[in-house]
């Protein structure tokens, strides 16, 4: 099974015959989606974060400018998009500890009263449908082949961008709570700058306003370099047209497949569905992924010993089966929360790309190749 293919990258253990390649190209289609329905949602939370200062703009403009800006970047190569995002990280701490400095002392307990305003299931449901969320850290996997010692660099850094966005997003919620009722948040499109209007002088809380810009924009750019990487992956296996894994000579980026997923991103921006379905849809996307993840994880060592034994960070003993079976249900538990009208296009998505497959299958086949060997090579038979 190849989930996708990150070339020569030492991360990639979900591969081979693991599972039906059918299946693999299925998780790695599904987890394209998943990154490409963030493009639309930071482009939707962009748009309102602009008006709010600047109501007389255009919210199409904004959302396509917004995103067009982050595919020259991209195009223009990975060092620059790389140096962008670091930029932007780190004036976007900076700016969130000055908030979290600010607004803890000034929390006031009775605006965490009640705790749950929805109780235990209300609370389930939001977790369900801010998966998404936090699911950012993985794009650095997407990316193995353009870093440094994968192996260690790739691992480390998901498990550092987790822990990192764990406490951040923390700290964040519980000044932004402690200051702004939950009732005010949940009517605003931007509870954190409102909060912050309440404990940070008039200037500083545009400041933050635009912070929280330069958080959404992180996103865009991440996620546009992952989602091209994972459909430049899938046209080296020629699941997908090679045109899409095609890199341009200058840059050194796969201009065909960003720009594809730009496209797609921008169906999702004008299709009216908005930014509670983009979310929905990125959630199911990503965890239909992971249950096909989580399967594989259980069966790596048994039918395929030699990257399991290699694998530098790896479950054990019976923690190969426990961890994703409470995974799994988990991820089944939180794809039944997610809305039935984007099940429905999820679904569509999936069987599009069934159709995809088997056309491929069929046209490599007529060349006298076959799609299934193609998939089931090791990165380093890929030269």
């Amino acid at each position: 099974m190849t989930t996708w293919h990150i070339h020569a990258e030492n991360t990639h253990f979900v591969q081979g015959d693991v599972l039906a390649p059918s299946r693999g190209f299925l998780a790695g289609w599904s987890r394209w989606l998943a990154y490409i329905t963030p493009l639309a949602l930071t482009a939707f939370v962009f748009s309102d974060h602009i008006q709010t200062v600047a109501p007389g703009l255009s919210a199409p403009l904004l959302m396509v400018g917004f995103i067009g800006v982050f595919y020259v970047l991209n195009v223009l190569g990975v060092k620059i998009s790389a140096m962008a995002q670091m930029v932007m990280f780190g004036i976007l701490v900076a700016g969130f500890l000055v908030f979290i400095g600010a607004g803890l002392p000034k929390i006031q307990a009775e605006n965490f009263s009640p705790m749950m305003p929805f109780g235990i299931s209300g609370a389930v449901q939001a977790a369900a449908l801010l998966f998404f969320a936090y699911v950012g850290f993985t794009a650095a996997a997407e990316i193995g082949e353009e870093v440094k010692n994968p192996a260690r660099n790739v691992p480390l850094g998901m498990i550092l961008g987790l822990g990192a966005c764990i406490v951040l997003y923390v700290l964040m919620s519980i000044t932004a709570s402690g200051n702004l009722l939950w009732s005010e948040q949940a009517s605003s499109s931007t509870p954190i700058y409102d909060a912050a209007k309440l404990v940070l002088p008039a200037v500083a809380s545009t400041i933050l306003l635009l912070i929280v810009v330069l958080a959404v924009s992180t996103s865009q750019n991440g996620f546009q370099l992952a989602a091209s990487r994972i459909v430049m992956s899938l046209g080296r296996d020629r699941a997908v047209p090679e045109r899409l894994s095609s890199v341009n000579s200058r840059f050194g980026t796969p201009v065909w497949g960003l720009t594809a997923t730009v496209v797609i991103a921008l169906i999702f921006v004008f299709s009216g569905k908005g930014l509670v379905f983009a979310c929905y849809t990125s959630n199911l996307t990503f965890l239909f992924s992971y249950i096909l993840v989580m399967v594989a994880t259980m069966l790596l060592k048994s039918r395929k010993p030699d990257l399991y034994e290699n694998a530098p960070i790896k479950l054990k003993g019976n923690w190969r089966f426990v961890l994703p079976i409470v995974a799994i249900a988990v991820t089944v538990v939180f794809m039944a929360l997610q809305e039935p009208e984007a099940m429905l296009w999820t679904a569509v998505w999936l069987v599009i790309g069934a159709i995809v497959f088997l056309l491929r299958r069929k046209q490599l086949a007529k060349e006298g190749v076959s799609l299934d060997k193609l998939m089931q090579r090791m990165p380093s038979e890929m030269d």
